[in-house]
């Protein structure tokens, strides 16, 4: 028998403990994301926002360098933006883990004598770093 079909047995309390032991972890990141995806708000509002103003308009009596509609442009700065996304993505993700692992918790502590088998990806599931 090749190791990738072995089976574990484990009582289902034990895995609800483990199950436990992950959302709370995920709480845990969830919440650091949070705390970053607010300060690099903050962050952006206090420096992240750029005006790229174009030098011509207002010097010239030409209308055609008088392009008022497309003098100015406001973005923010690709950094912050590219970390605000990352702080979004995490969040979603750690959401998402923990919605999981909470059902998964209830499932597994409403019989928790109940003897279950696991192959290696179960086990990862559960046990894995």
């Amino acid at each position: 028998m090749r190791r990738t079909e072995w089976e574990l047995e484990y009582a289902a309390g034990k895995l609800a403990e483990a199950a436990t032991a992950k959302r709370q972890y995920h709480d845990e990141r969830f919440a650091w994301w949070k705390a970053k995806r607010k300060e690099t708000i903050a962050k952006i509002r206090a420096e992240g926002i750029e005006i790229d103003e174009k030098i011509v308009i207002g010097f010239h009596d030409n209308p055609k360098t008088r392009d008022w509609d497309g003098a100015a442009r406001v973005t923010v700065r690709d950094d912050l933006r590219a970390d605000l996304h990352e702080c979004q993505s995490k969040l979603s993700w750690h959401t998402e883990r923990r919605v999981e692992y909470h059902g998964w918790e209830q499932a597994l502590s409403a019989n928790p004598d109940v003897p279950l088998r696991l192959n290696i990806d179960d086990w990862l599931f559960f046990f894995g770093k």
